[in-house]
């Protein structure tokens, strides 16, 4: 009975529930295994992977992640913008690269680095590799050239920052293990000084006691006075000219 009410139960259920819309596909699909998009063929298989094997080491080895998308047309969009929205689909890594081609087109190729890394290199460093990078690339005459000579560079330009980021992390840390050693090594020294300064202070200590002993046994030594009461509450002593003995009595 139960199996044959279950069924029933649970497409009610699920009726019940808030649709969920699934998040847009990327409407290029899924990311290509040699990073490189070329859907009308400008490389051949192996001009592709030519160029895929060494971006495929970096990304394995060095977490530099570097895609070419080749296009036939952008049509309106700025190529910065397309460039993000693959980066946005197929990019993982913290510092990534688009090479961006449109053949026939005398500005392409493009090349647009980003991540979390580059965000903290300054603009104009990027903008200086950039150039010089796209110059490269755009005076190739060939298209298979062109993307190569960006794909390199591109890759070069990630490695060079992603080097430098690791050698000034290592430098601050030297810096600062350095600045820690002097500070405890300046800390030792003022511990000794003190140490010194307090082990003098004991011979004077001792010189300053025994004057004091010295100078105080110098001294008059004076009896202490004597308080005198009357006898008996008289105003007077009495018998001031007693003598005591024998035979006394009589006198």
């Amino acid at each position: 009975m139960i199996a044959k009410v279950l069924p029933g139960i649970l497409s009610i259920i699920i009726a019940l529930l808030p649709s969920v819309e699934a998040a847009p596909e990327f409407e290029y699909g899924q990311r290509p295994p040699f990073s490189i998009f070329d859907p009308t063929g400008v490389l051949s298989y192996d001009q592709a992977k030519e160029i895929s094997d060494p971006l495929t080491s970096y990304f394995k080895n060095e977490g530099i992640d570097v895609i070419v998308v080749v296009l036939t047309d952008l049509g309106e969009a700025p190529p910065e913008h397309v460039a993000s929205r693959f980066a946005a689909a197929w990019c993982g890594s913290p510092i990534h690269c688009v090479v961006l081609h449109v053949p026939g087109r005398d500005d392409s190729p493009w090349i647009i680095p980003a991540g979390k890394l580059v965000e903290r290199i300054n603009p104009d460093q990027i903008t200086r590799a950039v150039s010089d990078a796209r110059r490269h690339a755009i005076s190739e005459p060939k298209d298979p050239d062109k993307i190569r000579t960006a794909a390199t560079e591109s890759a070069d330009m990630l490695r060079y920052w992603m080097a430098n980021a690791i050698n000034q992390s290592e430098k601050t840390k030297t810096e600062r293990a350095k600045i820690r050693l002097e500070q405890e090594a300046k800390s030792r020294e003022w511990k000794i000084a003190t140490l010194m300064a307090a082990a003098s202070c004991i011979p004077l200590l001792g010189v300053v006691w025994l004057l004091v002993v010295f100078f105080r046994n110098r001294r008059p030594v004076y009896f202490p006075d004597h308080e005198w009461q009357p006898r008996l509450g008289a105003p007077h002593a009495g018998g001031n000219r007693a003598i005591s003995g024998p035979g006394s009595a009589n006198h």
